[in-house]
């Protein structure tokens, strides 16, 4: 009964939604990344994504189901028993753990698009002050489970066992540097019948994030080479920032992208306002407004929602 009480405690430590396994934590973050396919066509809400943790599968739905992707993170979809705190923590090539693939479509006046992507991060390092807060509150859980069964102090744990939790969630998102890769390729089909579906354009890019430690802000810096593959379009070079702030269930990022057409020598921008909220464990909306990259029709407003299944929890 005693420990039937302790594990109760552990739960009840955790915010509502985030129920948790008594020996495990759970690595959710507040964001569901775009799908890079739809980000190579420039119908995502960002063109810049945040590395965080991706889901074991997803869907996305944007501006009233016109556009719309699945994602699956292979590794994700069973339970990693053996993954410990500390291993996860000490990962700083964590390629196979958060490689993602996505499939997506969106449609136009005249054409279906059908995209493919994937992102993965190829390097992870977590400051050492924080790492080592983390590891300590972690070892006192430990010393208060490992005395007798008929002295456990439950409040006590219950109370470390929010303090890790806590810790770990500004942990990951201060402290933190991240080096993520992804790509696409996209095709087009004419009128929208599957025969006259033809690749159009791949790309490649890059997304570095570092979120400074005890500091409200994190930045995200963004390179991308994308190309044609037909001869009459542009290779295009992307360069730009974000900044995003997070506070309770709000994700919120202002961005700037410059774009610069390699054939014709032409410069085009994009400044955005993009806000997320996670309005459940396994549901996020996301909305965007500002200038895309286009001379004219230019106005960016995209509304979309997120649905995700997760299974990215460590053992303590």
């Amino acid at each position: 009964m005693k420990k039937l009480l302790l594990w109760t405690l552990l739960l009840a430590a955790t915010s509502p939604g985030y129920a948790q396994l008594k020996d495990s934590l759970k690595i959710s973050d507040m964001t569901m990344p775009t799908a890079p396919g739809l980000i190579l066509a420039d119908k995502a809400p960002a063109a810049i994504d945040k590395p965080v943790n991706p889901k074991a599968f997803g869907i996305s739905l944007l501006n009233l189901w016109q556009g719309g992707a699945v994602e699956v993170t292979p590794y994700w979809l069973t339970n990693k028993p053996g993954l410990t705190f500390e291993r996860y923590l000490n990962n700083r090539f964590p390629i196979l753990q958060t490689f993602n693939v996505s499939a997506a479509t969106f449609k136009t006046d005249t054409s279906t698009s059908l995209s493919a992507g994937f992102r993965t991060q190829v390097f992870r390092f977590f400051y050492r002050k924080n790492r080592d807060a983390m590891m300590k509150k972690k070892k006192e859980i430990e010393d208060l489970l490992a005395t007798d069964p008929d002295k456990l102090d439950t409040v006590a744990i219950a109370q470390k066992n929010a303090e890790l939790r806590a810790m770990f969630d500004v942990q990951r998102n201060q402290g933190v540097v991240i080096v993520e890769l992804a790509g696409a390729l996209a095709g087009d089909a004419p009128n929208n019948r599957f025969k006259n579906l033809s690749t159009s354009r791949s790309g490649i890019w890059t997304n570095v994030r570092w979120a400074p430690g005890n500091f409200p802000l994190d930045f995200v810096a963004l390179g991308r080479y994308t190309w044609s593959n037909t001869p009459a379009d542009s290779n295009l070079l992307d360069y730009g920032m974000s900044v995003n702030y997070q506070k309770g269930r709000f994700d919120l990022s202002a961005e700037y992208v410059n774009r610069h057409d390699l054939k014709n020598a032409i410069n085009y921008d994009r400044l955005a306002f993009i806000a997320n909220f996670m309005i459940s464990d396994s549901f996020y909306a996301v909305a965007a407004f500002g200038k895309n990259f286009d001379k004219k029709d230019n106005i960016l407003a995209v509304f979309g929602v997120k649905f995700a299944l997760s299974r990215e929890r460590l053992k303590l």
